[in-house]
């Protein structure tokens, strides 16, 4: 079988995996069931191994799933002869990252997924996101954790508490995502910064916004009692984005949630600060996390929704 430029580089990183793992190529050989000239061509990329025995390869090296994903998404690519074939999942996520004027790295710092997952999931045709992933990305993304689910190939449509004969992965999704099952739209207090100038920390944030909105939303994407919506100015968190933010608050987090608080400073200043490995830090789109200042306050986070401006639009400020 003829070697391709495909095939050269899913067999190159064969080679390298097992360097780094420090194993031979007989001991690859002995794994598989095969011979040694058998594997010989294979890192050399006179022939490819089946989907079985990449699974086998992947566990033998003991691979991450970046690295996985990437074999797997060469070997899928070898099979149909696409250079540059890219699923609806890698397409969504490209589209809706690019909608929302974000960086990859921008995106990383605010889902807390790394950039290689997030490369991975825009360029890996059989890249697929776990339950928590998409729980991270879909309210960064303007979308649910069921759209990005679905266009993976996971089903997620059936409803949970009414559903017939189904697979434990689709017990396990429907469990996993019970807090996103749409519900009712409710009235939720709308609050602005300059409607916090008078919040001193101590009551919860709905009683506050309750006294204090002068306006209501409707919401339905979180099942969760006491949320509280805040619209803020990029700059008014120093977070470098041309546009608008609108966080979702709750007086207490929910477990689960990633540790992100809008907090105000001794200052005046807003930000949003985040605890991680024991240290709180401000929260940064890119770049290092800075230091805080000391806060009078903080509210728990949980949703973000950026609404940059429109490129037709953006040469209108002064």
């Amino acid at each position: 079988m003829a070697s391709t430029p495909l095939k050269l580089k899913l067999g190159k990183m064969i080679k390298d995996y097992l360097r780094s793992a420090e194993l031979r190529q007989n001991d690859l050989a002995n794994r598989l069931g095969l011979s040694g000239s058998a594997v010989s061509q294979m890192i050399h990329g006179k022939i490819v191994p089946n989907h079985q025995q990449l699974e086998t390869i992947c566990e033998l090296l003991a691979l991450d799933r970046p690295k996985a994903f990437e074999l797997y998404s060469l070997l899928s690519k070898i099979r149909t002869g696409a250079e540059e074939m890219l699923s609806p999942f890698n397409q969504l996520m490209f589209s809706l990252r690019c909608q929302r004027g974000l960086s990859q790295r921008q995106l990383s710092n605010l889902s807390g997924i790394s950039m290689s997952h997030l490369q991975m999931f825009e360029t890996c045709f059989d890249a697929i996101p776990t339950l928590d992933e998409a729980r991270q990305i879909a309210p960064i993304l303007g979308c649910t954790p069921e759209a990005l689910l679905q266009s993976a190939g996971i089903a997620v449509a059936v409803p949970c508490g009414n559903r017939g004969i189904q697979s434990p992965a689709e017990d396990e999704v429907c469990e996993s995502f019970a807090t996103y099952t749409p519900s009712a739209a409710r009235q939720i207090a709308l609050l602005s910064l300059f409607d916090l100038e008078e919040y001193d920390g101590n009551t919860p944030i709905h009683e506050y916004a309750a006294d204090h909105a002068a306006r209501h939303m409707e919401s339905d994407t979180l099942n969760y009692e006491n949320i509280v919506a805040v619209n803020i100015v990029g700059k008014d968190l120093s977070l470098g984005l041309p546009g608008s933010i609108q966080l979702l608050l709750s007086s207490e987090r929910p477990a689960g949630f990633r540790e992100i608080d809008l907090c105000r400073a001794e200052s005046g200043r807003y930000s949003l600060q985040e605890w991680k490995n024991g240290r709180r830090r401000e929260f940064r789109l890119a770049g290092t996390r800075r230091t805080c200042e000391p806060i009078v306050w903080g509210v728990p986070v949980l949703e973000l929704t950026f609404r940059p401006i429109k490129p037709e639009l953006a040469g209108t400020e002064r």
